[in-house]
């Protein structure tokens, strides 16, 4: 008796389910049979699974960037939209719903090192509005949804490297709260960071670093 092979379309949905459902990461070549093998990530146990999740389909997307596979980064843009948007609705939690009344509660004195971590200067750390950090995240939600319709990749890769190393401070140092509101005002002004320009494995060895 012959076994029935799955064809294409239904072996590429079985594949992102199953990177959706966190049974196993996705592969480039999932997305483009004529793509080379996806490179593994490794030492990626140090990160929650939620950011774990964004990192690997942010790796799959960029790569397929790097390699001039246009179509297929395309198509790794809801995956990285998902675990992006996942992520911020976390942030958000964490920060806390703004009270109409009061003093806000204290949160713990950040340090400079997840100061260093999100871009901020050290002679310049200051602590913003939460009120104003929760309405940026909202818009920053809108706007992944946006992109996954009409695909803007630099601009994505700005949102996903703000979001995942928001998510590792947090991670890291609980004061980190603190730095959130500042960092997200540094990001809608468009205020020079570093990360900017760094590779991706490099931007993957300072997350690293930060829960080690």
């Amino acid at each position: 008796m012959s076994s029935i092979v799955p064809g294409p379309k239904k072996k590429l949905e079985e594949e992102i389910t199953a990177a959706r459902s966190g049974a196993k990461p996705l592969d480039a070549s999932a997305l483009s049979p004529s793509a080379p093998r996806q490179e593994q990530l490794t030492g990626l146990d140090v990160f929650p699974d939620s950011v774990r999740t964004a990192i690997e389909a942010e790796h799959i997307r960029l790569t397929a960037l790097d390699t001039n596979r246009r179509k297929t980064a395309d198509r790794a843009v809801p995956a990285v939209v998902e675990a992006l948007d996942s992520l911020l609705g976390e942030i958000t939690d964490r920060l806390g719903k703004p009270r109409l009344f009061g003093k806000p509660a204290a949160l713990p004195e950040p340090s400079s090192e997840a100061a260093e971590l999100l871009g901020i200067p050290a002679d310049s750390v200051d602590t913003g509005s939460g009120r104003a950090a929760v309405r940026t995240l909202k818009q920053l939600r809108a706007q992944l949804k946006d992109l996954e319709t009409t695909p803007d990749h630099d601009r994505l890769t700005r949102i996903s490297t703000l979001t995942i190393r928001l998510s590792v401070a947090l991670e890291a140092s609980p004061g980190s709260a603190a730095l959130v509101p500042q960092a997200l005002n540094r990001y809608t002004q468009a205020i020079p960071d570093p990360q900017w320009s760094q590779t991706f494995p490099e931007k993957l060895d300072s997350w690293k670093q930060a829960l080690s």
